[in-house]
C-alpha cells in the first residue's frame, strides 16, 4: 500500500492519499489541499475517489477544491445534513457523488478498500479498510475515542468500539495525531480495555 499524509486545516486533520497503478483515492481533506493536488500532479496519480469518513467541516473543507481536480466523492448520507455545521462556510461543500455504504469496495490499480459502518462519533461515521489498515475518522484515536455529542450517539460508539476489536485489523490511522495499532489501543486505551466502566463516559 503506497500512502502518504498530509495535516490539513484549523484541526490539524490527517488527510490520507492511497495509490496504486496511476490511481489514488483521498480520505478526508480537511483543509486547503493543494499540497495533495500539487503531490497527485507530481506523481501523475488519476484522483479516483474522495473520502469523507463523516461529515463534519473538519473533513470536508477541501473537497471542493479536490473535486476539480477529479474523483467521486463519497461519504455516508446519514451525514449530509452535518456538513454545514459548525463552521462559518463562505461555500458550502458538494453534495456527495455516490454514498458510501456498509462494504463498499473501492478499486484503486490492485488494491481494495472497503468501507466499515463504525457509528457512534456521527451516525453515519464509516471507517475505511485497506489491507490490515483501518482509516478510522474521528472513531478511535491513539488512546482516545471521538466525542459523542455533535451528531452521534454514545451506545453505537461502544458498540461499534467492540466490533473494532474483533476486526483482522494492524494499523489504525485515526483523523487526528498519531498513528497506533489495534494491539496498542486494545491494551492501553482506556475506552477499549475496560478500564472506564459504561457510566465513565
Amino acid at each position: 500500500m503506497n500512502l502518504k499524509t498530509f495535516v490539513l486545516g484549523p484541526l490539524n486533520t490527517n488527510c490520507y492519499v492511497l495509490w496504486d497503478g496511476g490511481e489514488a483515492l483521498v480520505i478526508d481533506p480537511g483543509g486547503d489541499p493543494s499540497q495533495v493536488i500539487e503531490f497527485l500532479k507530481r506523481n501523475n496519480l488519476s484522483l479516483k475517489y474522495i473520502i469523507a469518513t463523516h461529515g463534519h467541516f473538519d473533513h470536508v473543507l477541501g473537497v471542493k477544491s479536490l473535486k476539480r481536480v477529479g474523483g467521486r466523492f463519497l461519504m455516508n448520507l446519514k451525514d449530509v445534513d452535518l456538513m454545514p455545521l459548525y463552521y462559518d462556510w463562505k461555500e458550502l461543500p458538494p453534495e456527495p457523488d455516490d454514498e458510501l455504504s456498509d462494504g463498499a469496495e473501492l478499486r484503486i490499480g490492485s488494491l481494495t478498500a472497503m468501507a466499515i459502518s463504525t457509528p457512534g462519533h456521527t451516525m453515519g461515521s464509516t471507517s475505511i479498510l485497506v489491507e490490515q489498515s483501518l482509516f478510522t475518522g474521528d472513531t478511535l484515536f491513539k488512546g482516545t475515542v471521538g466525542r459523542y455529542d455533535l451528531g452521534g450517539d454514545r451506545d453505537s460508539l461502544r458498540a461499534t468500539l467492540e466490533k473494532i476489536k474483533t476486526m483482522k485489523v494492524t494499523d489504525i490511522f485515526p483523523g487526528h495525531g498519531e498513528k497506533s495499532t489495534l494491539r496498542d489501543e486494545i491494551v492501553s486505551n482506556p475506552f477499549l480495555n475496560g478500564v472506564l466502566g459504561p457510566d465513565d463516559w
